[in-house]
């Protein structure tokens, strides 16, 4: 008699935006915009159901989780203890060894899975979600120094008074930007969802049995890729791609190499091979004018370099 084995995978997890997985680099780092929403992707490919629960900026969301159920594939928009949709937020702080600390946890995520008890005796109560899943409650969340309150669907969070006076990060109050400073950014609380919440009653054990992390960071952290940089054609300036051969709109040959030319000079008007030319007005930065017009002699005019705008002679 033989006797054979499926090979069962473990619960994955997956950062996504409008249900379209974001590109991952260097094994867990994503990048976002402020203000992006994004949804948690989570499957459980085992055969029985799994307690998920998420961590952000180290701490976790709630005392809850969602329970996938085997085979089944979610996608979770919002926080469980309210209707908020995940949001990621940026802001700039002076770039010290200090302020570095402080913002180490900013945009950690950490998803992890604990395995379904088949015999045990309950130690959860729980919460369900409508059409992708389930939620397991531990006990009522403490919320510190907050007030909480409940209006139908809808949560809300008012900051209790200190020392009988508030401040608001507004106005006359707000820090200016330092000159040597660094983007970061944390998962907040956004928009409204309409993702809603069932219950469910299950039993799951204490220790994670596998668990996912990630690092989220503002788009301006990302160093640019070859995939990243955008590519003109020399002859008349069409936007290409990286793997064209010929250029979409004039035909010219891409992989031929031509030397870029670049001279300065302090006159607005050259004469060239017996003609006339007269400075254009580009509003580009010099790399970027450089960039466009490779292979193609650049005759700048040296003056503007200083000035908002460059002029120079194209040929």
């Amino acid at each position: 008699m033989y006797y054979t084995t499926t090979k069962v995978g473990k619960p994955t997890a997956h950062i996504t935006k409008k249900k379209s997985r974001l590109k991952i680099y260097n094994g867990n780092v994503v990048f976002l915009n402020d203000k992006d929403n994004f949804e948690f992707e989570i499957h459980n490919p085992t055969q029985k159901s799994v307690l998920c629960k998420i961590k952000l900026n180290g701490e976790y969301i709630s005392t809850s989780g969602i329970v996938i159920k085997p085979g089944q594939r979610v996608f979770l928009e919002r926080f469980l203890d309210s209707n908020n949709k995940f949001e990621f937020s940026t802001y700039e702080v002076k770039d010290t060894s200090e302020n570095r600390d402080a913002i180490d946890l900013n945009g950690d995520v950490r998803i992890e899975f604990y395995n379904e008890q088949t015999y045990q005796p309950a130690y959860f109560t729980t919460l369900g979600l409508n059409n992708i899943g389930t939620v397991i409650n531990t006990g009522s969340p403490y919320y510190g120094d907050i007030t909480f309150t409940t209006s139908s669907s809808n949560a809300y969070f008012s900051n209790t008074s200190i020392n009988g006076s508030t401040n608001t990060f507004e106005g006359p109050n707000i820090i200016k930007k330092s000159k040597k400073s660094i983007e970061t950014g944390r998962v907040e609380k956004g928009e409204k969802s309409n993702q809603q919440f069932t219950n469910s009653y299950q039993n799951f054990e204490y220790n994670v049995c596998n668990s996912v992390t990630f690092k989220i960071l503002p788009l301006s952290n990302k160093n640019k890729t070859t995939d990243d940089i955008k590519h003109y054609c020399t002859e008349c300036g069409t936007k290409t791609k990286s793997k064209y051969k010929f250029c979409p709109s004039c035909g010219y040959d891409l992989n031929s190499k031509k030397e870029t030319i670049i001279r300065y000079t302090e006159n607005v008007n050259e004469i060239i091979n017996g003609k006339h030319y007269t400075m254009s007005t580009f509003n580009l930065s010099l790399s970027k004018l450089l960039e466009i017009h490779s292979g193609k002699t650049i005759i700048i005019h040296k003056p503007s370099l200083c000035e908002d705008n460059l002029r120079a002679i194209i040929l």
